[in-house]
């Protein structure tokens, strides 16, 4: 199929629009590299489930009852109370929970309890997530509470002045604690530990119970131990396949880390990560990027499996080939300049599969790793996802922006001509 007659916009329901995109060069990888890609995206998939529950922790319990019913074929899908609800668990779906993606506020069903709890009760009982003793009436009860009073949990991540920003987020990373509690409990487990610390707090969560403040972490013995179990064993089978020693060695440290919990071994695999470049297939795959948790402490899960674009990749390499150019003509004040940049790896890579926080919205390029200490001794990879912001530009033509916004018909031909590669530029420059 050529690009002129591929279609980049699908479905659209409330404020979204849904992308399509295309894996271009993907048929010219060799099988093995392709059946490396098919196990690390096994590996990305495993990891749903993790970042629902991190968004909320009725997530998860939302999503399976409104799935049961949305699945179940005696109930009639013609209703405008049906189809308002198909909306509503589409949302979740985008949204990896009942918060808005973007803004983080709880979106309000457009059907009504009444209908939730009849529809409910026409389902097997057996086929709804009901904790032990627990009747369809006491699961509905629970459910309308989260979803329709907006006053209860009813913002994913609070950042306004005035506000506890720990008990006041819906969030699912601290049980019982405040955010003083929080920052206390991090601030002394950094300055015990002193410079080049790992990322505390970035891969558990803290409970406060019996007065007791500790971790639950996220391993395969801890917390999320079903899903993660899963990713070690996909991500054994992709490194039996890898291309290289370096990415089965990379592939490894990952494996360690997940089974122990133990955040110096993600430390230790996201320097060997900064080091791998000869290979035309990479990943993402773990608890990353702190957005989600008001206090910036604890990761969200997020897979990526990428491949590179070798033509567009010359140019994003020239960017960064010339990193210290760019750093030493920045308007930055000559104190925070370095006078040496260490280890920028860029490249454009194809998105072959994309999980947990990366999906489905998805950021257009990623500089990592984040550990600012990391970053000043080995480096740091930045990629520009191409085939993403590929799909931007080609679904944004015809939007009627240039008619309305540009008059003049010779800057209306250069938009033409050269927007795709102004974004594109945009974005190597940002993650560079």
């Amino acid at each position: 199929m050529c690009i002129s007659r591929f279609n980049y916009s699908d479905e659209r329901f409330a404020d979204i629009q849904l992308l399509r995109y295309r894996l271009d060069g993907f048929e010219q990888l060799a099988i093995c590299q392709k059946i490396f890609i098919y196990y690390l995206a096994q590996a990305t998939l495993y990891g749903r489930d993790i970042v629902f529950d991190q968004f909320g922790k009725y997530n998860l319990r939302v999503r399976k009852t409104l799935e049961t019913i949305y699945q179940d074929r005696t109930i009639s899908h013609d209703t405008d109370e049906f189809k308002a609800l198909e909306v509503y668990l589409k949302r979740v779906w985008f949204s990896n929970g009942i918060y808005h993606h973007y803004g983080c506020e709880k979106f309000v069903p457009g059907f009504s309890k009444e209908y939730l709890r009849c529809v409910m009760h026409e389902v097997e009982a057996t086929r709804l997530p009901l904790n032990s003793g627990q009747t369809v009436d006491g699961l509905c009860d629970e459910l309308i509470s989260i979803m329709f009073d907006e006053s209860f949990m009813s913002k994913r991540v609070n950042k306004a002045n005035g506000y506890d920003l720990v008990t006041s987020s819906a969030c699912n990373y601290y049980d019982g604690v405040t955010q003083k509690e929080v920052e206390d409990y991090y601030g002394a487990l950094k300055e015990r530990a002193g410079e080049n610390s790992p990322t505390f707090g970035l891969n558990s969560k803290l409970v406060k119970k019996d007065g007791q403040i500790f971790e639950q972490v996220w391993s395969e013995k801890g917390l999320y131990a079903k899903a993660i179990s899963h990713i070690i064993y996909w991500l054994s089978k992709a490194k039996n396949v890898a291309e290289n020693d370096k990415q089965r060695g990379i592939i490894q440290k990952l494996i360690e880390y997940y089974k122990t919990g133990d955040l110096r071994k993600f430390d230790e695999y996201s320097i060997e990560w900064v080091d791998s470049v000869d290979g035309r297939v990479d990943f993402v795959n773990g608890f990353i990027e702190v957005y989600g948790d008001p206090l910036g402490i604890k990761g969200s899960w997020e897979g990526i499996v990428e491949y590179i674009d070798l033509e567009a990749t010359k140019r994003t390499k020239t960017i960064s080939d010339n990193a210290q150019w760019f750093e030493d003509n920045s308007p930055v004040d000559y104190r925070f300049k370095k006078k040496q940049v260490k280890g920028i790896s860029a490249k454009v890579v194809c998105a072959a599969m994309l999980g947990g926080d990366e999906y489905p919205s998805t950021a257009i390029g990623i500089n990592l790793p984040n550990a600012d200490w990391i970053r000043t001794e080995y480096g740091s990879k930045s990629v520009t996802i191409g085939n993403l912001t590929r799909a931007y530009s080609e679904a944004s033509k015809g939007n009627g922006f240039k008619d309305e916004f540009v008059t003049d018909e010779h800057i209306k031909s250069l938009m033409d001509r050269y927007g795709n590669v102004c974004d594109d530029l945009h974005t190597d420059l940002h993650e560079c």
